[in-house]
């Protein structure tokens, strides 16, 4: 099992336990000890207790003193969480469907001013904006215009790496890395620019994300406006009582 490279170790196994909930545990029961976990992962005990006090806080698991590390059966029931940041890709295939990208355009130039207002100084008058859409089944599931400030971006690229998920580009043009995300969830209803590319007739409901990336630093680096096709994609929160 490969753990990504710049993510915190711990978030890297939270992952792939995360994984392992929807299909090893699918049914539920209880987790190996954290001593068989950290042997096959090949980390250390503590960064699989970090790993499962994550997934704890998430309600994804329930760890019972003497008992052991247990799946809660209700968290397998949300499809998608709202305060999580995924890739388009693995959303899609969380959902149950085959995943699909297609490159819809891409432009450089000053982003409208609401976005450039989002990145703040970072905009710096010019950005490149890609648009892309995910397909479910080759179905449009998700829209979604990505805009990175052009003083950000380092090495030379194709349009060719812009089908990827923008992570990659970050990661690897702009020696950036995500450490969390603000968005904003707003309701809207497709029009004629957004009918046909999701293919839906105008006036349809969509669900829209506008959201902002920010560094480890607290520094914006990327705005990403998303719409999401509520037959494919549908969002839950596990909520606690305080």
């Amino acid at each position: 099992m490969l753990l990504q490279r710049r993510v915190p170790l711990a978030k890297s196994v939270a992952r792939i336990l995360r994984q392992r909930l929807r299909t090893v545990y699918a049914d539920g029961g209880r987790l190996p000890s954290e001593p068989d976990i950290a042997a096959e992962l090949g980390v250390s005990r503590g960064t699989v207790r970090q790993a499962l006090t994550i997934l704890e806080r998430e309600g994804a698991v329930i760890r019972r003193q003497g008992s052991g590390t247990f799946v809660n059966p209700y968290f397998l029931r949300i499809q998608a969480r709202v305060e999580t940041a995924y890739e388009f890709t693995d959303l899609i295939r969380q959902s149950g469907y085959e995943a699909g990208i297609r490159l819809i355009s891409v432009a450089r130039g000053a982003p409208p001013s609401d976005i450039a207002a989002a990145l703040g100084d970072a905009a710096g008058g010019e950005a490149l904006m890609v648009t892309k859409l995910f397909t479910a089944d080759d179905q449009p599931a998700i829209s979604c215009t990505d805009v990175v400030p052009v003083d950000l971006i380092r090495q030379p690229y194709t349009d060719d790496e812009l089908a990827a998920p923008i992570f990659q580009f970050l990661d690897r043009r702009c020696f950036q890395t995500i450490a969390h995300v603000l968005a904003d969830i707003l309701p809207q209803v497709a029009g004629d620019d957004l009918g046909p590319l999701l293919d839906v007739p105008p006036g349809s409901p969509l669900l829209r994300f506008d959201e902002v990336g920010f560094n480890s630093l607290n520094k914006p680096v990327l705005f990403s406006r998303v719409y999401y096709r509520d037959q494919y994609i549908r969002f839950s929160v596990l909520r606690k009582k305080m």
